[in-house]
């Protein structure tokens, strides 16, 4: 087959491999633009504590939420503790009841022999006593109401009060009424308890089919109940109850990607901040969080903490209610409405095409190849790798997905690299010119990644996208090393590597070289969700600016990092690999840009704009960085006399 007929036919399998992605994308983008309404959320406990500070009924307070945008409370499942703590429940052991000697004993002593191993619950309501009973005998084992005086309700548990500790128990029936009274949603937050079994989370959760305008169920630990043998049973007993289940963001939970699976990904991410943070947040700072959750990372649920603003007791409810009623206007102004949540509908991506996409990949990498002048049996390569994506993508769909995601978005930045960065040094305009080609030859990385990924399991991180970090480093990797052999002497490969590593070492170049590398090691620590623990409050200060002016925040590595030194690198070409650290440092816009359509979870649209944001801001500090760079070198030309120099 001849260069040229082969050239063409990859080029016909990429164009392909393209339009299959760009509907993908287009499907994923109508799905996007109904997915608007946010529930926002708090605590009860924290409504009832803000109605108690201002000396109002919680049911008002409740009502006074719901006029500023509110539109759902939390219930977080009680445990003994808690419950004891506001005195709705005592515990004694059979010991202390007989030491204690209460006037209703030989009544309940009557009914049944008092035992030093049970425990003994004691409440003066006989709704709490039945809702104490049914979970302890899911949760623990069994157990028995006794009425051995008029208005006095016990519960015996076979276990001691430290086996029930952490055991959730049930959820209060008259503050789940006061909320639907109010007009809001309930959502409520599960404990998990050691050895749940398909039956015990029939009888113990049975009780959620009867609240009053229950919008999702959230779970409280880090394993969720029936992990993970049980959680089939789960998903079972939670389908008959018609709502989503409850992601909480940045708080990995055992079992809830795979729970979200089983109940046809009917899921909702929630946002909050931790109440030990709030203090570090202004009201304005909290809201610009929850806002940036909401628009650019599908939140769907805002769960607010209070705010500890004002005077006087009066002074802190006006203050939040004054924050829900700012958030509402900010979703409304980010195009977002508050009400039930929105759930993402079924994203079906067709298995055909998604053949066609992973063949556009492979096109792409054999463009690669033949650009690196690796052409000797690419066709027969070429065939035997559509043969094995096809055989992948039949036997395990969503790891082959993933692969030919990665393979895109390594392939691509790299390819354009190599088509764009030459030898000469060009004119500013040409500069400009090749940077926005730069981006329109990695682009198709981006679009593949898009369409390979286009699932809500992707979109609701169910599912992620395989090696975040790799696929920031293989194509920097890739880079170098072709432009290492590529610009270099004509000589076999492993006499030039022999010789480069024999090479004595100047200080200068080890100190570049040691700087490159922590440039390098911070590009990659700040890759993922993590990199804030390494961003400056002066960035942070700046990256909130850009918020402000842009809506959208372009990524720092692109228009002030890679965008610019790459348009430094056009302009004074790549002569030799001395110019290697700066084409390093230049790929990384190329590389970033492509990784910003990895965040499957952030809305299609806010990626294209970032990424016009940040070409229109690179092509801008790039041309300031060209001129000047040039204007240093004419000074420097005219303060050194002409014969002398270094």
């Amino acid at each position: 087959m001849s260069r040229r007929v082969f050239s063409a036919l990859c080029l016909f399998f990429l164009a392909a491999g393209l339009l299959a992605a760009a509907f993908a994308a287009w499907q994923r983008y109508r799905v996007e633009s109904g997915f608007r309404t946010v529930e926002v959320a708090m605590v009860y406990d924290d409504l009832a504590n803000l109605a108690a500070l201002s000396g109002k009924d919680t049911l008002e307070v409740m009502r006074l939420f719901r006029e500023q945008g509110l539109t759902t409370v939390l219930f977080k499942e009680p445990t003994l503790e808690e419950l004891k703590a506001t005195g709705e429940v005592s515990a004694l052991t059979g010991q202390d009841l007989l030491n204690l000697q209460p006037p209703w004993l030989g009544s309940l002593r009557a009914q049944e022999e008092i035992s030093s191993r049970h425990t003994y619950l004691v409440t003066s309501r006989e709704e709490t006593a039945r809702r104490l009973a049914l979970q302890l005998e899911a949760k623990a084992g069994g157990a028995r109401v006794f009425r051995p005086a008029p208005g006095v309700f016990v519960v015996r548990v076979p276990a001691s009060p430290s086996n029930l500790q952490k055991i959730g128990l049930g959820f209060p029936e008259g503050p789940l009424r006061d909320s639907a009274r109010a007009g809001l949603f309930a959502a409520v937050q599960v404990r998990a308890w050691p050895g749940a079994s398909a039956r015990s989370m029939e009888k113990a959760l049975s009780p959620l089919k009867d609240i009053p305008n229950l919008s999702a169920v959230a779970f409280n630990d880090d394993t969720l109940p029936g992990y993970p043998a049980e959680l089939g049973a789960l998903a079972r007993t939670l389908e008959g109850l018609g709502v989503p289940v409850v992601q909480v963001e940045f708080f990995r939970q055992r079992g809830l990607e795979k729970l979200g699976v089983l109940l046809q990904k009917r899921v909702v991410r929630l946002h909050t901040i931790k109440p030990e943070e709030m203090p570090r947040y202004t009201p304005k700072e909290a809201r610009n969080r929850y806002l940036l959750a909401a628009a650019e990372r599908n939140a769907r649920m805002l769960l607010v903490r209070p705010l500890a603003d004002g005077t006087g007791a009066g002074s802190v409810l006006r203050a939040n209610l004054d924050f829900v009623a700012g958030l509402r206007e900010g979703l409304y102004r980010e195009g977002l409405v508050v009400g039930r949540a929105s759930l993402l509908p079924p994203l079906p991506v067709s298995r055909p095409l998604v053949f066609v996409m992973g063949l556009g990949v492979i096109a792409g990498g054999l463009l690669l190849l033949q650009r690196l002048g690796l052409e000797r049996g690419l066709p027969l390569l070429g065939l035997a790798a559509a043969l094995a994506w096809g055989g992948l993508l039949a036997a395990a769909p969503s790891p082959a997905r993933k692969l030919a995601a990665l393979a895109a978005v390594v392939v691509f930045p790299t390819l354009s690299l190599l088509t764009t960065v030459r030898p000469r040094g060009a004119p500013l305009p040409e500069c400009a010119a090749r940077l926005v080609l730069a981006v329109s030859l990695s682009f198709p990385g981006a679009l593949f990644t898009v369409g390979l990924l286009a699932d809500a399991g992707f979109m609701l991180k169910l599912d992620q996208f395989w090696g975040v970090k790799p696929a920031h480093v293989l194509p920097l990797l890739l880079a170098a090393i072709a432009f290492f052999f590529l610009y270099a002497p004509p000589e076999p490969w492993h006499e030039r590597l022999s010789r480069t590593l024999q090479r004595p070492v100047l200080v200068k170049w080890a100190a570049a070289g040691a700087l490159l590398l922590a440039v390098l090691a911070v590009y990659l620590v700040r890759t993922g969700n993590e990199g804030e623990a390494v961003t400056s409050a002066l960035e942070l200060k700046a990256r909130n600016l850009l918020d402000a002016l842009l809506g959208v925040r372009p990524r720092t590595k692109e228009f002030l990092l890679g965008h610019p030194l790459l348009m430094l690198l056009f302009a004074t070409g790549y002569r030799d690999n001395r110019y290697l650290p700066l084409l390093i440092l230049g790929a990384v816009g190329q590389i970033s840009l492509v990784n910003t359509f990895a965040h499957i979870h952030t809305p299609l649209a806010v990626s294209l704009l970032r990424l016009f944001y940040g070409l229109a801001l690179g092509l801008l500090v790039g041309a300031v960085l060209v001129l000047a760079v040039r204007a240093a070198a004419r000074c420097r030309e005219k303060m050194v006399p002409p014969g002398e120099g270094p």
